[in-house]
């Protein structure tokens, strides 16, 4: 049962999603200009179900990256290590070719991409001091099945804590390790500790609280080599265990079940974590992501 009724706000037409979080939003063509109430409308509906998808917006480059500049700066992805592209510094490229797949030399910066791997739940680039705030996501070229992005709800998470968890998440900071990236490939020229509680990632509240809308979440970032200061080593993995089982219990996620070329997703780094189902190495599958800068992680 959808658990909120589609509402309208200005121009645009908001569908809540059959989940915890996510609305598609309709009404408006992407492709064109769109104007400051019309964006008001936008971010509204973006701080009130973290994730906004919509359909059949076949954005250029330009149309992506411009789109993108209306919510905030947009990063610099260059430093990824990825094919060279042509595409301006912002956009990064996430591939699945299966020319690629089967070639006996593949590239070294194709084979540290995504592939076609599943890919683990994460929060982008939270391994950094001043993570981003969001991510604008245009797919182009899908599989049939699988390589779906998922999300899940991290105010729902902190909320439905229990009692005795929440005062041993309270006022605690986490090492979030920069060793792997989301399909638990190995960094270029990085060697993860042998004990975490001596990883070089930044520190971050394990509770943060939202810039706009005030609310708390768990920020949790990604698993490997993780750990919660001040505590032993074998009960921080123990407490992280019991927090990564409940933000990713399926009462927090919106499960989407299939990507289509045309779908753009804006999602919030700050209260959501998502995923990405496994699918066939011989399926194409294309997207360009643009991130949005975001300031420092505050604490509850």
């Amino acid at each position: 049962m959808r658990r909120e009724p589609p509402y309208a706000d200005g121009a645009i037409e908001v569908v809540p999603a059959d989940g915890p979080l996510g609305a598609e939003v309709r009404g408006i063509d992407l492709t064109a200009d769109i104007d400051d109430a019309t964006l008001a409308a936008i971010e509204r509906a973006w701080a009130r179900h973290l994730v906004l998808e919509w359909h059949d917006q076949p954005l250029t480059v330009a149309q992506h990256v411009a789109f993108g500049r209306r919510l905030g700066r947009l990063e610099d992805m260059s430093h990824v290590d990825q094919p060279a592209t042509g595409l301006p510094p912002e956009v990064l490229v996430i591939v699945n070719d299966p020319e690629l797949n089967e070639a006996p030399k593949p590239p070294a910066s194709y084979l540290k991409g995504f592939q076609n791997k599943h890919v683990q739940w994460h929060s982008d680039n939270s391994y950094r001091d001043v993570p981003p705030k969001g991510s604008l996501f245009a797919v182009k070229e899908s599989p049939p099945e699988g390589g779906v992005t998922i999300f899940c709800n991290m105010y729902a998470a902190y909320e439905t804590l229990t009692v005795e968890l929440k005062e041993r998440v309270t006022g605690r900071v986490l090492i979030h390790d920069p060793s792997l990236n989301s399909a638990n490939v190995l960094r270029a020229g990085v060697t993860p500790p042998t004990d975490v509680s001596k990883g070089n990632g930044p520190r971050h509240p394990l509770v943060r609280v939202h810039p706009v809308t005030g609310k708390r979440a768990l920020y949790l970032g990604r698993r490997p080599y993780a750990y919660v200061c001040g505590y032993p080593v074998a009960e921080s993995e123990e407490l992280l265990d019991a927090l990564w089982a409940h933000a990713t219990d399926e009462r927090c996620i919106w499960r989407r079940t299939v990507n289509r070329p045309g779908d753009l997703l804006l999602w919030d780094n700050r209260c959501t974590m998502h995923a990405r189902t496994a699918f066939a190495s011989s399926a194409p599958r294309l997207a360009h992501r643009v991130q949005i800068a975001g300031e420092s992680v505050i604490g509850a």
